[in-house]
């Protein structure tokens, strides 16, 4: 009769650590599985986008302060908003650039202190500020 409760005992810690597996693999690959499947079509909600950092090359005719807040707001809202897990270069903006005391918000960083043809806006992940460089 011992041997039997043990047997049962054993059998269902089996079965139970055995549906954990199962339940944690079926977690962990659901994206995968939904888009192999093609079960994002079929979902409410859909499937989740992934994001995807790109680089926008863009032209002004010359680098002011307000140019350089915008696009480092645009940087921001892209990556920094939306606790973007990556470096990114936002933009590399082109125009003339002469370097002068700055006044930017926050999250912004000019590091740029020479005249410049166009100024690289990125975003680093580890320190959540867009950096400004030549």
């Amino acid at each position: 009769m011992k041997g039997f409760a043990l047997e049962f005992v054993f059998k269902m810690f089996l079965y139970i650590v055995v549906i954990l597996v199962v339940i944690s693999l079926i977690i962990h690959f659901k994206d995968e599985i939904l888009s192999s499947l093609h079960l994002c079509d079929y979902l409410p909600g859909g499937c989740p986008s992934k994001q995807e950092c790109s680089t926008i090359q863009a032209s002004e005719a010359i680098l002011t302060e307000s140019v350089i807040e915008k696009y480092c707001s645009f940087c921001w809202q892209k990556t920094g908003l939306k606790d973007y897990a990556k470096d990114c270069i936002c933009y590399v903006v082109s125009g003339t650039f002469s370097p002068a005391q700055f006044t930017l918000s926050d999250h912004c960083s000019l590091k740029c202190n020479k005249e410049a043809t166009s100024l690289i806006f990125s975003y680093n992940h580890l320190l959540k500020k867009v950096f400004i460089e030549c």
